[in-house]
Formats: C-alpha cells, sequence, structure tokens
C-alpha cells in the first residue's frame, strides 16, 4: 500500500515540484489555501481526521520578510499558531511530521558561517524569529519530527509548477534582458537546486527524528556565483559587462554546515556544481 503524504502550502515552488515528482509513488493530498486554513484549528482537524496522512510536510509559510515585519500578527497566525495547529493534528492521528524551517533563523548571528545544528540562532527578522519559535514548540508537541533548515532554493519555471526569485532564475533573466547584474561580494549562502533536494527527500523519512541543516554547502559569494552561472552559459564577463561587483554595509553569511544529515546518507553538492547540473539538464545555454 502507498504511504500517505500530505502536504501543506502545495502551491508553492517545493510543492508543486515535491508533487509533480511524487504523485505515483505515494498517494498525495496537497492542501494549500484555501484547501486548508492552517490557522482553523477545527478545519485542519477534520482534515486529517479525514485524510489519516502517515506523514505530514508542512511547507506552508509566509516567508516574506517585508511582509512579515509589517504585519508580525498575522505572521505568528500563519507561521507559529499554523504550524502548532498542523503539529497537533499529526499528533491526534499518528502522522510522522516534517516541518520546513529556514536558515533565516541565523540571519542575525554575528559570527559567520557555516552554522551547524548545535550553534545558537539569532534570527533579527519577523519570519526568522517565527520559525525558531515554532520549531521549539514543535518539538513539545509531538516526537515524530523532522525539522529541515533549508537553505536558498533554486531552479527554472516548469508546466504546472510555481517559481520564485532565485539566484539563478534571476540571472537568467537578466542575461536575456540585456541588464547589468549588480552582486555583493560579502553575502554568503547556500544555494540548492530544489531537484536535488526531492529527489532525496524519501530518505528523510528514514533518518532518526530531530533537526537538521539541509541543502548544499558553498564557499563562494553571490558575485561568484553570478560569475559562474555567466562563464556556464558561455559568456565572457569582460566583453560584455553583465556583471557589478558591490558590498553591502554588513557581511551577511547564513551558510548551514549540513554533515549532520551527509553522516546519515543524505547528501549535496556544492551549489556551483548544483547550478551546472541544473543547467545541464535544461540545456540551458545562449
Amino acid at each position: 500500500m502507498k504511504k500517505r503524504i500530505l502536504i501543506t502550502g502545495a502551491n508553492g515552488f517545493f510543492g508543486t515540484r515535491f508533487i509533480n515528482r511524487y504523485r505515483h509513488e505515494f498517494e498525495i493530498t496537497a492542501t494549500d489555501v484555501p484547501d486548508l486554513d492552517i490557522t482553523d484549528v477545527a478545519m485542519v482537524n477534520e482534515t486529517f481526521a479525514k485524510v489519516r496522512p502517515d506523514y505530514v510536510i508542512h511547507a506552508a509559510a509566509i516567508a516574506v520578510t517585508d511582509f512579515c515585519n509589517a504585519n508580525p500578527d498575522v505572521a505568528y497566525q500563519v507561521n507559529v499558531q499554523g504550524a502548532i495547529n498542523v503539529a497537533t493534528a499529526c499528533k491526534a492521528v499518528g502522522a510522522k511530521l516534517v516541518f520546513i524551517s529556514t536558515e533565516q533563523v541565523f540571519n542575525g548571528n554575528p559570527e559567520a558561517g557555516p552554522y551547524d545544528e548545535t550553534m545558537i540562532p539569532v534570527p533579527d527578522t519577523v519570519y526568522g524569529q517565527n520559525k525558531l519559535e515554532a520549531e521549539a514548540k514543535l518539538s513539545e508537541i509531538i516526537d515524530e519530527l523532522w525539522v529541515l533548515r533549508f537553505t536558498w532554493l533554486f531552479g527554472l519555471p516548469e508546466r504546472n509548477t510555481s517559481i520564485n526569485p532565485n539566484v539563478l532564475w534571476n540571472a537568467l533573466q537578466a542575461l536575456v534582458k540585456g541588464k547589468r547584474m549588480a552582486e555583493r561580494r560579502n553575502e554568503f549562502r547556500g544555494l540548492t537546486y530544489v531537484h536535488e533536494l526531492i529527489d532525496q527527500f524519501p530518505k528523510i523519512f528514514d533518518i532518526p527524528y530531530g533537526l537538521y541543516h539541509t541543502g548544499a554547502h558553498n564557499d563562494a559569494s553571490r558575485y561568484d556565483i553570478a560569475a559562474h552561472i555567466i562563464a556556464e552559459m558561455g559568456l565572457s564577463l569582460e566583453q560584455h559587462e553583465l556583471l557589478e561587483a558591490v558590498d553591502a554595509p554588513k557581511t551577511r553569511d547564513v551558510r548551514l554546515n549540513t554533515q549532520k544529515l551527509a553522516d546519515v546518507g543524505v547528501v549535496f553538492s556544492d551549489s556551483r556544481t548544483a547550478i551546472s547540473q541544473c543547467l545541464n539538464e535544461f540545456s540551458f545555454r545562449l
């Protein structure tokens, strides 16, 4: 019998691709607003009691930093209380929960990354604060819990999927439009190919419960990554004057150390290799 998976935030960048990949391997119930309002306790409980999933992937969230900062009460209701409602319903029906968190919990840390799971996060945005609080509250509700702090996912548009602003798609749009890119030399973060993550995702169901930093490792700055994309497209950086180096007032480093996940068999490419893989799979060259 196929395992039953309920996924929240199913219309998002990760969710649409996950469903396309596993729709024949799992019995997937895809939920998003208005199918399931995670802030409505009764609706959540009714849906979970009807579906009785084996696994729940909770990907629903308000992740727009500026919106969360401007609307902290709304953000809290979705990002924290909504997650609590989902975890409580999981416990009631005996479902195992995968909670999608974020590298942004480290956005205010004074020390540089990469950060491992033992380091104390210091989020300086409402979104990061929400996710960190939800991690703690969920661990008090349900034992069968995997918390995955994602790095920034990237990919390209596909049929019947959504697209989010991401480093590769942003760069390709700029190249097609002939727009010069200005990228920071002092910003560092992991950049994970969404399909490399999704292809390995069932392994998550077999690893010990707990907190895991998830995705690609990366020693390159945003500027270095943009230069790599241009080179992979077969273009000359100097000749075409496509890229300008800039520096933010403050260095930003939210890279994650993903060794704990690698130790249980879930291993990711480095970000530059992952970008090259994506371009090759889509046969995308100018």
